[in-house]
């Protein structure tokens, strides 16, 4: 098809009004898809958009940092070639490359996973298939960290964790106005108490062997397909380091989700493991979830409409008991 008229109808089949008017979208687009047919856009979020083509429907998404997209594609690679089934596709562009440049940003495109439907943390089910996947992305990993070491980041989440502190503390008039101030207090005490103990544990703890971390294993990073499959996605924030920094962020996550129940955790075999584990108790004392959701609040609560975070901040400020008993015990189920 002649690409001048492949271009128009390319501008003919984006009737949301967002891109009609953005010269920069409409370029992307019609470099992206010159040879496609789009049926339907729809934007996700800010720099994310999903796209149904006549030859598929693809996951268009827009980075700010080279090096990000760049880590994530060759990891991607790496773990496919390596035998990790459960990972994103990356499209090869017109220009022959896996990224393009436009906008003053770096855009990727991934074949988009059909969802069965939402992964829940609610559901049993989920929680047991999120740690198996997570499980084999950290076993096939394990074994490229060779070649991956010479351009992937290395785990900084202590230093990562002090700021999310130190800027919650910088928070506090705002968010005392809003929460309970005798709870925001503990969460304070509780996250600089957690930070002092992991320095010291993490010098003494027997290090395990390094993985690539994901990062952010929060439930939108995993997919239940409808092929059955569990997929995780979005190597944005991927590092090198030791497996429990991933693994206490997954417990972190699905915790409140289980009201804090200890018998629902421990039924996961990976948490079995880290019954006797200290440093990682330590580490479940940092109210990370918190912390962030607490941040953003303060960013956004002066815009004119109420910010999701105030729903979230208030679901785990409402557990903040449940979650000290869960954790203030834990010495007394590890000996």
């Amino acid at each position: 098809m002649n690409p001048t008229l492949t271009g128009r109808i390319l501008m003919m089949k984006l009737e949301n009004s967002y891109f009609k008017d953005d010269f920069m979208r409409n370029r992307l687009f019609f470099r992206l898809f010159q040879d496609k047919r789009i049926q339907s856009c729809t934007q996700i979020k800010e720099n994310l958009y999903k796209v149904q083509t006549d030859e598929g429907t693809f996951i268009l998404k827009g980075m700010g940092e080279f090096q990000s997209a760049q880590s994530s594609i060759v990891l991607n690679q790496l773990l496919k070639e390596n035998g990790f089934i459960n990972g994103m596709e990356y499209m090869e562009l017109p220009n022959g490359l896996f990224y393009m440049f436009e906008g003053q940003l770096v855009w990727t495109m991934t074949r988009y996973i059909p969802s069965k439907r939402p992964f829940s943390f609610l559901r049993e089910e989920d929680r047991l298939d999120g740690v198996e996947v997570l499980k084999s992305f950290h076993q096939h990993s394990a074994e490229l960290i060779p070649v991956l070491s010479s351009f992937l980041k290395r785990e900084k989440l202590l230093v990562k964790w002090k700021a999310r502190v130190e800027k919650f503390e910088q928070n506090l008039p705002i968010l005392t106005q809003w929460f309970n101030p005798a709870a925001i207090s503990e969460i304070v005490y509780y996250s600089r108490a957690s930070l002092e103990q992991l320095k010291m544990a993490d010098l003494t703890m027997k290090k395990s062997l390094e993985v690539v971390l994901h990062g952010d294993v929060a439930s939108h990073n995993f997919v239940k397909s409808t092929d059955n499959k569990t997929y995780l996605i979005d190597y944005d924030l991927v590092s090198i380091g030791r497996s429990e920094w991933d693994d206490v962020q997954y417990a972190s996550r699905i915790l409140p989700f289980i009201k804090w129940d200890k018998k629902k955790f421990f039924q996961i075999p990976l948490f079995q493991h880290y019954f006797k584990h200290p440093w990682f108790w330590i580490a479940l004392t940092f109210p990370m979830d918190i912390l962030r959701e607490g941040n953003q609040f303060s960013e956004t609560v002066h815009n004119h409409t109420m910010p999701k975070s105030f729903t979230n901040l208030s679901f785990f400020i409402s557990s903040w008991n449940l979650r000290k008993q869960f954790l203030t015990n834990y010495n007394n189920m590890i000996q």
